[in-house]
């Protein structure tokens, strides 16, 4: 990543933890839907809960990016990125290390989801995605 790449994901708008909120089945079922319908795509990306707890446990991460990307195939996918308090993407941060000191550690910055191609149920309703 360049420089400027990197000030870009840095100048962002500062988020806020509260951020999202719980919209229930069925319109999380409908806005998937009516995605579909228009743009005739029918897959999703499963993302584990091991790295998204690994990112959300950074120092100071109160939530995640998600990019649309294209991965070496150019396959679509996602990249997820750590935010901070202050808005900016978590590319480094510092820790204390096993012998006392600080040490500087890389942020995480996630891919390698797993695509789920076509239809498959949702919670046992009904089939969507």
């Amino acid at each position: 990543m360049t420089k400027q790449e990197t000030l870009l994901l840095q100048e962002e708008t500062i988020p806020h933890a509260t951020i999202g909120k719980h919209i229930g089945f069925e319109k999380g079922a409908k806005m998937i839907k009516d995605y579909y319908d228009l743009h005739g795509e029918n897959s999703c990306h499963f993302v584990g809960r091991n790295i998204l707890e690994k990112m959300l446990s950074q120092p100071d991460c109160i939530g995640i990016n998600m990019y649309k990307a294209l991965n070496d195939k150019g396959v679509q996918t996602y990249v997820f990125i750590g935010i901070d308090s202050t808005g900016k993407a978590i590319l480094e941060y510092t820790y204390v290390n096993d012998n006392g000191d600080l040490d500087k550690q890389t942020g995480i910055v996630a891919n390698q989801f797993s695509p789920r191609p076509g239809w498959w149920s949702w919670g046992g309703s009904t089939k969507l995605l």
